[in-house]
């Protein structure tokens, strides 16, 4: 970001949306499970102790913020990590700090 430019609200908004999504610590470790490979509800749930209910609704609020995308697949539900928001939103968002800007450039 350069000097006197703020980030605009939308923006911020969206940025603050994928934060909120990965502020808990099971959203989190389900998006490192997505990272090795699409998953069915039913394998994230044996993964922790908690319920299907519950996965499923961490697993909503990961879609919304486009973090996960979801395909039937018969009678299951396969879960992946949407790379293209991932990237964009990661990127989008240190790419507007000073220090990490070259960083972000070199991995684009």
């Amino acid at each position: 970001m350069t000097e006197g430019k703020s980030m605009d609200k939308p923006d911020a908004a969206a940025y603050a949306e994928i934060f909120k999504a990965l502020a808990d610590e099971t959203r989190v470790k389900i998006m490192q499970m997505l990272n090795t490979r699409p998953r069915a509800v039913n394998e994230i749930v044996d993964f922790f102790s908690v319920s299907q209910p519950t996965i499923s609704r961490h697993l909503m609020v990961l879609r919304q913020a486009g973090l996960v995308i979801a395909k039937r697949r018969g009678q299951q539900v396969i879960y992946a990590i949407n790379e293209e928001t991932l990237k964009d939103k990661a990127l989008g968002f240190f790419s507007g700090f000073e220090c990490c800007a070259p960083a972000v450039a070199r991995k684009k």
